[in-house]
Formats: structure tokens, sequence, C-alpha cells
């Protein structure tokens, strides 16, 4: 005997309601402990109507005559663990039992269940019961359909290598996804699953019951974020189902988002379409599409929240010429983080960059090559939870690249006209284009722009002033890609050394100079040598003079201007300095028999002794030299003398004299 059963499993507690299609009366079962209606026969077979049910052609006399045994057998009810076939013209016990089963000898245990004594003929448009551990149980490998960045997998009791796209993973393996790094996958029933980065996930069971199209799918998130897009789950056996460390997560034909936390004590669950059973403790939340809800260790899930709404797209551009990339978008109140994403395809299978942060921009140093992409933007709530999609194609065109500046270097000076431009090299670049613009506005009209051959440098004249120059690569075309960042130039004279003059008194050197342009101070060097490697003296002065103390000797010295920003101009040419010795001291006279002795201190090379009559030395009487601190002359004719003795540098300028000392000459001797 043949049952007609419904579309749905009937495990128990099942409504029975009669209703008619085509004016034909058939059963449809509810089961009150089913939260989403199951397809269960392969989507191969086509006779079937929009209540879920066959739909009987009115003609059909064969099926006609089955009705009233359909309706004696509406009362009976399938166990939950049964899979509905629904036969079609052709079918035999014998085929059906080498299509579907692991077994086809075990056709004759559902020819029992079903209650069918016919075991060559099957009615057309009749659902057969067929227990799920009879079916044909083969693997369903998962693809690998994008790597990239650092991933690794390991097989069950193997080690870790890098995963390829291509790779096929039959269960029991572990991937790991560096930071900045991403895989996807493509499941047996056409699901897609990205991990994100820093994430450990495990393939546990992955079976596919023959043609039934029943798929099972479990996985198990450690730690990190996946993302997927669950193709409708056939049961009674197929569904995936992820564990993790806190909650177990069980999905039927939905696009989900799933976070574990670093210590995995934390899971957040985003749903975007469809619904996620979230089972923690002995309780089960149903999260519904635009809503997430969070699950901490040890504590049932939250009740459900809904997601942040998909932000706008205001003002982020599409046509990118430039590097690094840089996204920006209007925020939102109840934003506390944004999360941007660029990807290789429209679903995000092939993530190519991820980024975190707490304002509405994103910015990505390095990029991919130039071509088209899609950036996703969404934001997060005080929760943690990421809030809808908002998804933007972009083409990037930024090669290429801008060649590096060289010099002049940033906000450097010329101190000349003729200003020398250069730069390194860029990669693919046929020409390079030079702008040069005063005060950084590069508008027509004001900007000096130069296009050039794959040459590594150019001079201008510019006038005094402030400019920003910046570079562009031209492509095999002539095309003038993004420009490089602009740095700023300032053309300016040096201030003139000024004319400068000194003289010396009492060890003291006076520096004195006219004053030069708009210099705001002077330095001034001393140095006993010409080059000045080192230093005796250096002044600092915002006056136009100064003093040093210097002892006696040969100097050169040099003054140079600085501008009120500290910038300096040249050294003026060096100058010789002579600071003469210091005046003697102690000046002794002694006359005797004949002899007139004088004595004196000082440190000069030389001195020069000079006698008068008067104190004034109105009437110099002779002059004397000597190279030491004593001398011995012949006595003059008797009267009242003065003396002085005046210190001599090594080149015999006058340095400093003593004071004038009398001595008497009483008789000739």
């Amino acid at each position: 005997m043949m049952t007609s059963l419904p579309s749905s499993p009937a495990p128990s507690n099942i409504t029975r309601v009669a209703e008619a299609v085509n004016g034909v009366p058939i059963c449809i079962y509810h089961s009150s402990r089913s939260r989403m209606p199951h397809r269960m026969w392969p989507t191969e077979h086509k006779h079937i109507g929009m209540t879920g049910v066959p739909a009987i052609p009115r003609k059909d006399r064969t099926m006609r005559r089955m009705l009233p045994l359909v309706l004696l057998l509406c009362a009976q009810a399938a166990p939950a663990e049964d899979w509905l076939y629904l036969t079609y013209p052709g079918d035999t016990p014998l085929k059906i039992g080498r299509d579907y089963l692991n077994k086809p000898s075990d056709w004759d245990k559902v020819l029992k269940l079903n209650k069918v004594k016919n075991e060559y003929v099957l009615p057309v448009h009749t659902r057969i019961r067929i227990p799920v551990e009879l079916l044909k149980v083969t693997p369903a490998p998962v693809t690998v359909s994008h790597v990239e960045g650092n991933v690794r997998v390991k097989p069950d009791g193997g080690t870790f290598r890098p995963l390829a796209v291509g790779d096929k993973l039959t269960g029991g393996e572990t991937v790991l996804t560096g930071p900045r790094s991403f895989a996807g996958f493509v499941l047996a029933d056409g699901s897609k699953l990205t991990q994100q980065a820093s994430s450990k996930l495990s393939f546990g069971r992955l079976a596919a019951y023959g043609k039934t199209g029943m798929v099972a799918t479990e996985l198990d998130l450690e730690n990190g974020r996946i993302e997927a897009g669950a193709s409708k789950q056939i049961g009674p056996a197929g569904g995936f189902k992820v564990r993790t460390p806190v909650a177990v997560a069980g999905l039927r034909g939905t696009a989900f988002r799933l976070n574990v936390s670093d210590d995995g004590k934390v899971l957040r669950n985003e749903v975007l379409e469809g619904i996620v059973g979230i089972d923690a403790q002995d309780r089960e939340v149903q999260v519904k599409a635009a809503e997430g809800t969070v699950t901490e260790q040890g504590k049932a899930p939250e009740a459900p929240r809904p997601l942040l709404p998909a932000p706008s797209a205001q003002g982020i551009p599409t046509h990118l010429v430039a590097l690094p990339l840089n996204f920006a978008w209007p925020g939102m109140p109840d934003a506390k983080g944004w999360r941007a994403q660029v990807a290789a395809d429209p679903g995000f299978q092939k993530i190519l960059l991820d980024s975190e942060g707490s304002q509405p921009s994103a910015q990505w140093e390095a990029a991919p090559p130039d071509g088209h992409y899609f950036l996703r933007i969404r934001a997060v709530d005080t929760a943690g939870l990421e809030g809808l999609n908002t998804d933007l194609a972009f083409d990037l065109d930024a090669r290429p690249l801008p060649p590096q500046a060289l010099a002049p270097k940033a906000d450097e000076r010329s101190y000349q006209e003729q200003v020398t431009f250069s730069w390194a090299a860029a990669p693919e670049a046929q020409g390079y284009v030079l702008q040069i613009a005063p005060n950084g506005d590069f508008a027509p009209g004001q900007t000096v722009e130069r296009r050039l051959e794959a040459v590594l440098s150019a001079t201008e004249k510019l006038a005094p002033g402030q400019y920003e120059w910046r570079l562009a690569s031209l492509d095999e075309s002539g095309q003038a890609h993004g420009w490089g960042a602009a740095r700023g130039v300032r053309v300016q004279p040096l201030p003139n050394p000024p004319k400068a003059d000194t003289r010396t008194e009492n060890g003291q050197a006076e520096f004195a100079w006219s004053a030069a342009g708009a210099a705001a101070s002077y330095d001034v060097e001393i140095a006993r040598r010409a080059d000045f490697a080192s230093l005796e003296g250096k002044l600092h002065v915002t006056e136009t003079k100064a003093a040093a103390s210097l002892k006696p000797g040969r100097y050169h010295w040099r003054i140079r201007a600085l501008e009120a920003d500290g910038q300096a101009g040249p050294w003026s040419r060096p100058a010789a300095l002579v600071m003469p010795p210091e005046a003697p001291g102690d000046i002794r006279v002694n006359v005797s028999i004949g002899v007139l002795s004088i004595t004196w201190q000082g440190n000069a090379p030389a001195y020069r002794l000079e006698f008068a009559r008067d104190a004034n030395f109105e009437v110099p009487l002779f002059n004397h030299r000597e190279e030491v601190t004593h001398t011995r002359l012949a006595t003059p004719e008797p009267g009242q003398y003065w003396v002085r003795v005046i210190a001599l540098s090594e080149t015999g300028s006058r340095g400093g004299q003593s004071k004038p000392v009398s001595f008497t000459i009483d008789r000739w001797q």
C-alpha cells in the first residue's frame, strides 16, 4: 500500500486540511514543530504546484482513479527522518533503488514501509517515504575559490601548508587566515562562504545524499569571522550548521555573518537574509533578516535587535586615479565604528582589503592592480554588531604611479632663480608631467606645466616667491595619471654679506657692520685659521655690532645674516683681525755708574721703549726696541726724563702702552 504524502515533513502533532487544486482534493500537512517548511523532493522533478503539492492535470484519469486511495492515506504521517520522493512516469522500485539507495537491495524495506505490494509498477505523482539511513551518502567537497594573503590549511592529522585556489576540502581540515588575509569557499550545494582575516575555521562533516539534493555541512569557528550566502537547505538530513565555543548556529537558505571574539567567549551573529537559529544554554533564538544577536559564553543568546541601516554612499568616488585608496562617506548617529572592504567580485567572495575604524572613512596604502572593484561599507553599533551593507562599484586607474620627488626637498629654500627639480623613475612610466604653481593653486593660467619624456630632472627659472610643485606619470598613450603629493619650494635671494669693520681696545675686539636686507639677526664666527675648522668664538646678535674678549694674536672672522625664520645667508669673506698685546706694567728704572737699567712685566712678542723730556711725550727723544722684558742703556746727559713701554704684536703693530715713568740723571757719569 503506497502513501501520498505532503511536501513538508510530518513528524507529529500534524494538522490535516482538505483543499482542492483544479477541482482535485489534496492533503496539506503542517508540523507544529517545524519552524520552517522544507521541500522534500529532488529539484529536478517538475510536477509541483504553487502550494507545494503535486499539480494534478484534470485529464489524468489514472490519478483520478487513485483519488480515493489518496484521500484514505491523508491520515498517515511521515516520520521526521524520512525523505519523500515524488514518483514520475517510468519509475520502478529497482530504478529508484539504484539511483537513491546505498544498497539497492534495501528497496524491499522501502516497499514494506510504504505498504507497496506491486514490486514492478509505481503510480506516478505519488510520494514515497525513504528512511534517511538507507540513502546514498557521498562526500560533498568544498572548493577553494579565493585566497588572499597568508592562508594555511592543515588536513586532519597532517601539517599546515599554504591553501591554494582549486583545493578540495573533504572534511577534517583546519584553515587559518593571517592578518589582512582572506579565503573564499564554494560548498557542494552552491553555498558561498568567506573566511575573514585572523580566523580559525575547521571543516567537519561534508556529506551529500546522492541525487536527493540534501547536503549536510558542519563547521567549527573557533575565533574570527565568517560570512556566508547559504543555499536553501533541503531536509530532513540537509543543513548548514556552525559550531562555536559559545553557541551553535543553524542556517537555512540565508545570508549571515558570524563573529567569534579572539578569546572565544563572545559570538555575534548578523542576518542579512533568511533566518538563523542560535542555540546556547538550552535556549534557541530565531534571528531574522536585518537583525543580530550577541551570545556570551555560559549565557543564553540575547534577544535579537535591529541592525544599523545601510550607510549612504554619497560623496564616494567611483573613479580613482591616485593612491593611496581613500574613501569617505556620511556618518551615522548610532554608529560607534565602521567596516570597509574591497573585493574583486560583487558577491565579495574575493575580498582583497579590509579596514575597521572609528570614523566613516577608509584608506589603504597598498592597493590591487588597476581594474574594476567593489567597495562595501557598513556601520558597527555599540554592541559590536555590524549593520547592513552598502556596496558600490569603482574603477581604479592609478598606474603608472607618480614618480618619487627627490629635490627640492619639502619646503626647501632656493636662493637662485634657476631651480632644478628631480625625481626617481616610476615603473611603466613613458614620460612625466611637472606642474609648478604659486601658493599651491594649480589653476589654469597660473600653473607652469611641462610635459617631459622619460627624463629625471628639469630646470625652471622662477621669480622670488612661494611655490608648490607636483609630478604625474604618462602612460603609453600620453595620458597623465594620478598626481603625487605636492611639495613646497621658496625662491628667495640670499641676503648679501654685510660690510664690516673692527677695532681693538684693551683686549676687546669690537665688530660693526651695515644692515643686510631683511635680516633679523646675525652670526659672527672667530677663528685662528682661515678655514674656521676650530672656532675661538661664536656670536649671535640682533644688532649690527658685537664685541668679544680675545687674547693677543692673529685671528680671522666672518659674518652672515639670518632671516626671521632662521634661514641663513652665505658667510662673508674671512677678514683678518690682530689683537695687540696688553700694555706692559710694573716699569722699574735704575741709574748706576753710567748704566740706565729698565725692567717691566708683559707677554708681548716685542716692546718699544719711548723716551721724552715731558710726561706727554710731545718732544720724543729716541726709541729702543727689545724682545725681552728688560734693557740696559748708557745714561743720557743730566736732567729729568720720562719713559714708557709699548707692547708690539708679531707683525710689529702697536699694542698697549704702559704709564709714563719719570727718572732723573743728576750728573755726567
